[in-house]
């Protein structure tokens, strides 16, 4: 009996589902899976010329490979590069750094070129990076542990700790040799951008070729099913990288899958050194914070109960509960620079994850007024409060005297002070955001009320507190030449020149001057760090931006008298002006959304909004002064204490720019206060002022 034998499938399956590796049927033209599916269906010539063709590229690929490691034999073998990486390396990943060995220059970086290669095929059609790691893996012996000592280096200074943990400092350059491929191009793509302002075209090329070769890697052991402990750390990487592109989509749906793989691993278990998955895990909660998502949460109210994927949704059964406050347990306040200061980051970030979704949600028209109990503004503000009493005080300012430390001993401790600086400023930014007089003056629209003095002043005085020590610390930064390296610094810097950018067009000489002053150097600020980080860069366009679109309004009531100056007002680009206080938009080309991760199909249907906000914005008023439900002339103190008290709002109905001018004076009031370095430490009560305020009111005697 004839016993006809059907030709193997990988012979004949399709493109498509050869591609795929699917079950291909095999029919010619189309073959039934491919027409189920609704896909093209195409043959790549016959089975021989299929073989040939996959046996030439095979060919190819081999010949290139090792024309490639014969360049690499020829480099280290010309003493003219020997004696250049000599000088820059000290030898063995377990030696101490030198001086220059954190310096690496575009050709140590940068792809050899190989003509006979790119004779035989399209250079285009593999990823230009082979001089950095060969295609053979990361355990190939061409690989110079020179190469990945300047790696882990720059890691470890620029990234280690500011604010997230993903290794072991102690293990982490002599464990480089046996990290995983992916691990190892996503740690280039980070470190290449270092030191700062060395980051040129052909530096930035490359990033974005190991980007995708990482992100091809980590994929693959996803959908094959191996998993480590190092593609969590990838994708931790990759996400910070995507985001920094301006690709905050990409960004987003590596994190949420570092977070689904890190709720898989069970609580008795971990992957890999459980103290780095331990730290890894930490660390993606930390990000999520910092630049996940803030649509899953219509409204704040104290949890996210609305969306099970939302951040405090984070399994808290058999695993400690990382979104509970815990009370650091290796804090020792004899110990000067207490690393245990990390800790602290966690619980910010989730503070200002809340602030980011009060920015980045829209208002309904049942809104409570921000000074309601039930107010996402009044839950949030009661969150800082709470992260206020729980950071001791020997990380306090006041107690770590960071502006008496030179330049060399900071850099020596930057696992310090990277955290530091990180809870200053977004501790700071935060009240910044909340007060934001254009996000008041939005939840504020449906209000038919007269707005509460009291309010007035406190968020007045919350702005020009908190962006007083923002502008002091980028002045402290800058007079010392240290350079933070976090890119949500930038975002807080931001945010703090918007509302300076407002404050610079109101009448008083003096505050005008002061907030022109604070905005330019908000732009210095990000001009400097958007050497490293594109978004950062973006971000400074964007203001520049926002700045041109101010435009001088003469209001119809206004005649050419001396009513003019009263009568002028000024127009702003609102939606622009809005999208810059969202950290998913404000590091983007134009600060808009971004759609690169979707197809030709998506659509903007938003048509009729920009119109509706430019009511918010209150340019050229003080604080949220400019609303329309504020009274202009209700006095803020009793009459007798009018002439000695500082005062936000005019005190008599009869002296309205008199009231204009003393809003200008409670300005620099603030701002003269936190330009001085030696009163610092004696701003806020210490405990023993507060043990000492009741024990007088205790004694107090009424009768005498």
């Amino acid at each position: 009996m004839d016993d006809p034998r059907h030709p193997k499938r990988a012979r004949q399956a399709c493109e498509p589902c050869r591609r795929k590796k699917s079950k291909c049927p095999g029919e010619k033209p189309v073959c039934s899976y491919c027409e189920r599916l609704g896909q093209s269906c195409f043959y790549n010539g016959s089975d021989v010329e299929s073989l040939q063709s996959r046996h030439s590229r095979k060919m190819e690929y081999r010949m290139d490979s090792l024309e490639g490691k014969m360049d690499q034999l020829i480099e280290q073998l010309t003493p003219v590069v020997a004696a250049n990486r000599q000088s820059t390396s000290s030898g063995p990943c377990n030696q101490a750094p030198t001086p220059g060995s954190n310096i690496i220059t575009d050709e140590f970086w940068l792809p050899q070129s190989r003509p006979r290669a790119e004779s035989a095929r399209d250079s285009s059609s593999r990823p230009n990076f082979d001089a950095v790691i060969p295609p053979s893996g990361p355990n190939d012996p061409n690989l110079s542990d020179s190469t990945l000592l300047n790696v882990g280096r720059l890691y470890l200074k620029w990234c280690h700790r500011q604010p997230l943990i993903l290794f072991n400092e102690d293990t982490f350059l002599g464990s480089l040799r046996n990290r995983d491929r992916e691990l190892l191009l996503a740690l280039q793509a980070i470190s290449l951008r270092f030191p700062p302002r060395t980051l040129t075209p052909q530096k930035q090329e490359s990033i974005d070729a190991m980007a995708k070769e990482s992100r091809r890697l980590v994929m693959s052991r996803i959908t094959d099913g191996q998993i480590e402990l190092s593609t969590m750390q990838t994708l931790v990487l990759l996400s910070i990288v995507d985001f920094s592109e301006g690709k905050t989509g990409q960004a987003g749906l590596n994190v949420s899958m570092a977070s689904h793989l890190a709720q898989s691993v069970q609580p008795e278990s971990s992957l890999g050194n459980p103290k780095e998955c331990e730290d890894c895990i930490t660390a993606i909660e930390i990000l999520q914070h910092l630049q996940g998502s803030t649509f899953q949460s219509s409204r704040i109210a104290g949890v996210y109960a609305t969306s099970s994927t939302g951040p405090n949704s984070w399994p808290t059964s058999g695993r400690t509960n990382q979104w509970a406050y815990q009370e650091p347990t290796n804090t020792n306040p004899d110990i000067p620079m207490d690393p245990a200061i990390i800790q602290f980051t966690s619980h910010l970030s989730q503070v200002w994850h809340r602030a980011r979704s009060y920015a980045a949600n829209r208002v309904s028209a049942d809104e409570p007024p921000p000074w309601s109990a039930e107010s996402d503004y009044s839950r949030i503000t009661l969150h800082h409060l709470e992260v206020d009493c729980r950071v001791p005080l020997k990380y306090r300012f006041s107690a770590n005297k960071f502006d008496q430390y030179d330049l060399e001993a900071l850099e020596q401790r930057r696992d310090y002070w990277g955290p530091f600086l990180f809870i200053q400023l977004v501790y700071a930014a935060i009240p910044c955001l909340l007060n934001h007089p254009f996000l008041l003056s939005m939840r504020l629209r449906n209000f038919r009320h007269t707005m509460p003095q009291s309010f007035i002043h406190q968020s007045f005085d919350l702005i020009t507190r908190h962006a007083g020590w923002i502008v002091y610390f980028i002045d402290l930064l800058d007079k010392k030449g240290f350079q933070v390296a976090d890119p949500t610094l930038a975002h807080c810097v931001a945010i703090v020149a918007t509302i300076h950018l407002q404050h610079s067009f109101v009448e008083d000489r003096l505050f005008r001057h002061k907030a022109q002053e604070g905005f330019e150097k908000c732009l210095k600020f990000l001009q400097s760090m958007g050497s490293i980080w594109p978004n950062v860069a973006n971000m400074e366009q964007n203001l520049r931006k926002l700045q041109g679109s101010i435009v001088g309004v003469r209001s119809p009531g206004s005649t050419g008298t001396g009513s003019q100056t009263a009568q002028q007002s000024f127009s702003i680009d609102a939606q622009l002006l809005w999208d810059m206080l969202i950290y998913e938009r404000a590091g983007r080309v134009g600060a808009t959304a971004d759609q690169s991760m979707f197809g030709e199909s998506a659509s903007n249907t938003n048509t009729q909004a920009t119109a509706t906000r430019a009511e918010f914005d209150l340019v050229g008023s003080a604080g949220i002064s400019g609303h329309k439900t504020v009274a202009k002339e209700t006095p803020a103190y009793a009459p007798n204490d009018a002439a000695t008290s500082p005062r936000i709002l005019g005190s008599t109905p009869t002296a309205p720019q008199r009231g204009a001018e003393m809003m200008g004076s409670a300005e620099n009031r603030y701002f003269d206060s936190v330009g001085g370095l030696g009163d610092q430490e004696n701003w806020f009560l210490q405990p023993d002022d507060f043990g000492r305020a009741i024990e007088s009111w205790l004694n107090f005697d009424p009768a005498q």
